[in-house]
């Protein structure tokens, strides 16, 4: 269980890699939509407002992408497991929660 724990935090960095990316481009997107070279419509909202959803998208990416290594690099344990359940609740990531359900059962095991 504690190798498909592993797995699912790898698979959940790949996708934070992706959300990085994605909040790099917002936010690339909303500096222009701001200062004009894009011009907003109706389909298109590339504006100051959306710039706040860029950051986020970032700051929370490379948050979660540290704090995996970091549990990876000390062989996780119960506490960044849990830790993992939550963020995977708050972001809506499955890798997350999968993993860290699969890291407790494995600790579980390591008791008996």
């Amino acid at each position: 269980m504690e190798n498909a724990s592993k797995v699912m935090y790898k698979i959940a960095n790949v996708f934070n890699w992706i959300i990085a990316v994605l909040g790099i481009l917002v936010i690339v997107l909303s500096i222009l939509g701001g200062t004009g070279v894009i011009q907003q419509t109706e389909q298109n909202n590339a504006g100051w407002n959306t710039l706040w959803l860029g950051i986020y998208l970032l700051v929370f990416a490379i948050v979660l992408i540290v704090l995996t290594r970091m549990a990876y690099k000390k062989n996780s344990g119960q506490g960044w497991d849990i830790l993992f359940i939550v963020f995977g609740f708050f972001e809506g990531n499955i890798f997350y929660l999968l993993g860290g359900i699969f890291g407790l059962v494995a600790a579980s095991e390591r008791k008996q």
